[in-house]
């Protein structure tokens, strides 16, 4: 049956087995290989990425170290329920409200929010006081180490003396923990 193909038959069948044997040898080895050296630079590259996060770490360690020491203050070793962490943020608002002559009207737990490694905690404090007063509160609340700040507030002078400040103040106070 071979005997009896012309020579161009013989030629196209030759040039149609080499396409297809080309085409299986690119699909069973080339592909595979192309596939697993781009994985392998995906993975350099990412490693790399990561040498450089990690050097530049290394690299800042004393200055990391520092912060970490200054800043570790903040962190909580302890675990306090919620209920305890709200009940010292309070009292601390209210020493610092004595403190500073700024008579406290209303004091109200908004909630918690919590998040991965803090929690989040919401005040609204209603206050009368002079400016001045009100000034070094804020100021004496926002400086404490209890991670506290004015979100918003609200101003108005009092109906009957000009120089008393109604305050109402959304405080919020951040927990850390370790």
């Amino acid at each position: 049956m071979i005997k009896n193909i012309s020579k161009r038959e013989k030629w196209f069948g030759a040039a149609t087995l080499g396409i297809a044997l080309a085409a299986l040898a690119y699909n069973m080895i080339m592909e595979p290989l192309t596939g697993m050296w781009k994985s392998l630079d995906d993975s350099i590259r990412q490693r790399e990425i990561l040498l450089t996060k990690h050097s530049r770490i290394l690299r800042n360690g004393e200055k990391i170290s520092k912060l970490d020491k200054e800043y570790s203050k903040y962190f909580q070793e302890t675990m306090l329920r919620p209920e305890e962490e709200s009940a010292m943020a309070l009292g601390q608002i209210e020493r610092l409200a004595r403190g500073a002559n700024v008579h406290i009207t209303n004091i109200k737990p908004m909630g918690i929010r919590r998040h991965e490694n803090f929690n989040r905690f919401t005040y609204k404090v209603t206050s009368e006081s002079r400016s001045e007063e009100l000034a070094k509160f804020i100021y004496e609340l926002q400086s404490s180490e209890q991670l506290m700040k004015v979100e918003r507030m609200v101003l108005r002078a009092k109906e009957k003396e000009a120089d008393i400040i109604k305050a109402i103040l959304h405080i919020t106070k951040i927990s850390i923990s370790k």
